[in-house]
């Protein structure tokens, strides 16, 4: 019976509880009502979407870019602006308070979309100089072996069609054509590039190892040393080595370029054996330099 006791009387409250409770309580959505729009807020944002759309870095970068379709839409973010004032004199603060999110929107799309293709020309500026840098670099080098060397009639038609291809290049690139201007330099870097490593198995610049006289193999052996400079150049282009790597080939190159005026001197003053030895030491730091950039070149 006390158990019973028990429960009874604290049935006999839940009468009193149910009463004390709220008729319904609130839903997950109610909590997340839109809050109302009003008045004196909605003109608050109208004047920083005025400002937005009139002063602003967003609308100075969509004035300044030359761009058609962003310029059209700013005007039409303005227009929705003023209409959204009108809304507000009014009374109609919902009417108002949709065409400044419009507003807002087309601003803020425009804005990030020339933000995002600057970038990219950027970096299609950035890859233009660096390919054309690179394919200038291996013209000038192969002519200053083939000034000392006879150039077959194949690699100086591979080196008029290289200029060629650079040529176009820089001429698309003055018309804004980019990709299709890094399109065509990617062509002449592919040949120059080929080239270079057929240099590197041997296939261009070596010959026959008989040499009449010290003076020849001298010759010889300079020649050696321009096409090793060469591909130094063409290595780091290639493999663009990190800085702190860079900083190690230089000295290497540094070094090498004091051997090989050195030999330039002692050739000059007719101790071909000499010059020899130091324009292989030349070479020897060269090759260093080419397989510290990421290029493996055989000794």
């Amino acid at each position: 019976m006390r158990k019973y006791g028990f429960m009874l009387r604290h049935l006999a409250l839940l009468p009193c509880l149910l009463l004390t409770m709220p008729a319904s309580t609130p839903a997950v959505a109610q909590s997340a009502q839109r809050v109302p729009v009003e008045q004196v807020s909605t003109e608050q944002k109208a004047h920083f979407v005025e400002n937005l759309v009139t002063r602003s870095v967003s609308a100075q970068t969509i004035e300044k870019s030359g761009d058609k379709g962003a310029e059209l839409k700013l005007t039409e973010a303005r227009s929705l602006v003023e209409r959204a004032k009108d809304d507000l004199a009014k009374g109609k603060a919902e009417d108002a308070n949709q065409k400044l999110d419009e507003a807002l929107r087309l601003v803020n799309t425009e804005a990030r979309r020339l933000s995002q293709s600057e970038v990219k020309g950027k970096r299609q500026q950035e890859e233009y100089e660096r390919r054309h840098h690179a394919v200038l670099t291996f013209l000038a080098a192969y002519e200053r072996v083939a000034r000392v060397k006879q150039m077959s009639s194949g690699a100086k038609m591979q080196m008029a069609r290289i200029r060629n291809l650079v040529k176009a290049a820089e001429d698309k690139a003055r018309d804004g054509r980019m990709d299709d201007a890094n399109d065509t330099l990617e062509t002449a870097y592919r040949l120059a590039r080929g080239d270079i490593r057929e240099m590197r198995d041997g296939t261009t610049l070596t010959r026959s190892l008989n040499f009449a006289s010290p003076e020849e193999e001298y010759r010889y052996e300079h020649d050696r040393n321009d096409s090793h400079i060469m591909l130094l150049q063409f290595a780091i282009n290639e493999k663009s080595p990190p800085a702190s790597r860079l900083i190690r080939i230089d000295r290497l190159r540094e070094e090498a370029m004091a051997m090989r005026e050195k030999a330039e001197s002692k050739a000059l003053s007719g101790k071909p054996v000499i010059a020899i030895e130091a324009i292989v030491r030349s070479t020897d730091t060269l090759l260093k330099a080419i397989r510290m950039s990421g290029v493996w070149v055989p000794g």
